[in-house]
């Protein structure tokens, strides 16, 4: 059990307020599109399919199969970055700078004809975050979607009812805060995308830049 203002805690947060946010920026400013969960695309998928409407079906396809690659390449360099020990950057630091960098393009993407790629990458960076950044202490959530956040916070309640255990009960506050997190990033994300459009992207870059450093501290107390 992580306590709620340990590291490992407000790591996740952080990544939270970036998922919240970039779930409610394609959505808002690139074509109604979902970046961060697919479920959503691979219904419209199946519904487009049924109406015979081939390059809606592809639209939405796109961003499902950034998706998929996105989470290849996490799981890759997870396997890959342990027969490396002198490579300079931890995982946590390669995310993390990935995210920044594609995140600082997406910016400059104008909106319209150009939102198919803007998409395809925040669908890139969010399989990449989903992907590296699924525990806070022993418990699994998911820093992109609430679904299965919010079934794991009403599971540790049943557990803390039948048990007494307040380890559950803290548990499932804390799911709960994530899930809060997440709901209100995502309503900055829409007054900001209505100020800044394409722009607003770039709030993001705040939460990931302060992440980078953490991780690049860690490496170096690792290395000393």
């Amino acid at each position: 059990m992580t306590g709620l203002f340990e590291r490992d805690y407000l790591t996740s947060l952080g990544f939270v307020s970036v998922g919240g946010f970039l779930e409610v920026y394609t959505f808002v400013t690139r074509g109604g599109i979902f970046a961060n969960a697919q479920t959503g695309n691979i219904a419209r998928i199946g519904i487009f399919l049924a109406q015979g409407k081939p390059l809606l079906v592809l639209r939405f396809l796109i961003p499902v199969l950034s998706f998929v690659f996105g989470s290849l390449i996490s799981i890759r360099l997870k396997v890959l970055l342990p027969r490396c020990p002198r490579f300079p950057l931890s995982y946590g630091q390669i995310i993390t700078i990935t995210e920044i960098l594609l995140i600082s393009i997406i910016g400059f993407i104008p909106l319209g004809v150009m939102d198919v790629t803007a998409t395809v990458l925040v669908s890139f960076v969010c399989a990449i975050q989903v992907s590296s950044f699924r525990h806070f202490g022993n418990n699994a959530f998911s820093s992109t979607m609430c679904t299965g956040n919010l079934r794991q916070a009403t599971e540790e309640l049943s557990k803390y009812r039948e048990r007494g255990d307040k380890k559950h009960l803290h548990n499932a506050i804390g799911y709960f805060v994530i899930d809060i997190v997440f709901c209100l990033f995502s309503a900055v994300g829409v007054w900001i995308t209505r100020l800044f459009y394409e722009r607003a992207v770039w709030f993001t870059l705040l939460p990931l830049s302060i992440l980078f450093i953490v991780f690049s501290i860690e490496k170096r107390r690792g290395q000393a």
